[in-house]
């Protein structure tokens, strides 16, 4: 199942020309990272304030951490990160969500190595 979705996932940044295959979906049988929320999350369409809140995660909540990429600088609860953590490819969208409301490091404890490049 896993092989499926990153195959997906690779099909739809060919399909639309995005950069999304940058970050190399997992080995079959080894999962997508994972990220929790300290905080509510909004998740947006795009790594940016202007664009719309598709859902809240709320805090607490752990989910699937595709891969990250830079946008927008968000400020809040007092910190600064122009990193945002992609959640999902439903539908043919990107939903992301900023690395501010996550625990761990300034890319919610993702691997480097998890770029999804420019988006």
């Amino acid at each position: 199942m896993r092989f499926v979705l990153g195959m997906l996932l690779s099909a739809l940044a060919v399909i639309a020309g995005t950069g999304v295959a940058q970050a190399d979906p997992p080995p079959p049988g080894q999962p997508y990272p994972s990220v929790t929320t300290w905080a509510d999350a909004e998740v947006r369409t795009c790594e940016a304030l202007s664009c719309p809140v598709d859902h809240v995660i709320p805090a607490g909540v752990t989910t699937i951490g595709i891969c990250w990429t830079r946008g927008q600088t968000v400020h809040d609860h007092g910190i600064y990160n122009n990193i945002w953590i992609m959640v999902s490819l439903m539908d043919g969208g990107r939903y992301l969500a900023s690395a501010i409301y996550f625990k761990g490091d300034e890319r919610a404890n993702l691997p480097y190595a998890n770029d999804c490049g420019p988006l």
